[in-house]
């Protein structure tokens, strides 16, 4: 790079050097035109003025652009200190380490300012949910309480039910059995042509039967005639017939 700016500073001032000399020969052929033949001895002027002003600075382009070469050691130098003070621009460890360890404490501070967040957070959420949980529970008691009382009472209105039902069931037996008796009674001894007619209650017999009609002398003698007024074949009776007593 160096190089390349040499050569462009040479080719400019060769540049000018030749815009110098052809304006120094454009005036020197008007000033040669203006005044009169200068004598022999003056013609050896322009042959000097030609080796100065251009065989020099064409021969110093000739050897600069073909034969000279530029010391790096100038280019360098600009470099050097360019890498000097690249380097000493660069942090020292000590700076280096101190921006870890603040880099490392802020990055601890902020993690335990979410740590702290956190916690709290889910302090929060523990205190939200307990309070939660203590309300179902109080909930789940009153619904299990007032399922109890309503059983309870459930239970107590079956009971009573049950109970009416029995005792309606127990009146309604007792006057059947009464209503039944009644008939019963109303059948015992009923006239009929022969005699009287006789409802055989549950157990007796007819030997009984003879007993309470007849007496005990002639039950015998009565009970084959209650067979024969029947049309018994044998002794066998049941609750509810109906006989005729001779």
């Amino acid at each position: 790079m160096g190089n390349n700016s040499y050569h462009e500073s040479i080719e400019k001032n060769r540049q000018e050097i030749s815009i110098d000399d052809q304006s120094a020969l454009s005036r020197a052929a008007q000033r040669q035109a203006q005044k009169p033949k200068a004598k022999k001895s003056k013609s050896l002027l322009m042959p000097a003025l030609f080796f100065i002003f251009i065989l020099i600075p064409v021969s110093l382009l000739i050897y600069v652009a073909f034969f000279f070469e530029p010391d790096d050691s100038l280019t360098a130098k600009p470099t050097e200190n360019e890498v000097s003070f690249e380097m000493n621009s660069q942090p020292s460890s000590a700076a280096v380490a101190a921006a870890e360890k603040e880099e490392k404490e802020k990055a601890a501070a902020e993690k335990a300012k979410a740590d702290a967040e956190a916690k709290a957070e889910k302090e929060k959420l523990d205190a939200q949910a307990q309070v939660d949980k203590e309300k179902s529970d109080a909930q789940a008691e009153e619904d299990a309480k007032a399922k109890a009382e309503t059983k309870a009472e459930t239970d107590a209105k079956a009971a009573a039910d049950a109970q009416a039902k029995k005792e309606a069931d127990a009146k309604a037996k007792a006057d059947a059995d009464a209503k039944a008796k009644e008939e019963a009674e109303k059948k015992e001894e009923v006239p009929s042509a022969s005699g009287k007619t006789y409802v055989v209650k549950p157990g007796e017999t007819l030997y009984r039967i003879a007993v309470n009609n007849y007496g005990a002398a002639g039950a015998a003698a009565a009970v084959e005639k209650i067979k024969q007024a029947n049309g018994l074949g044998s002794n066998s009776i049941s609750p509810g017939q109906s006989l005729t007593l001779p």
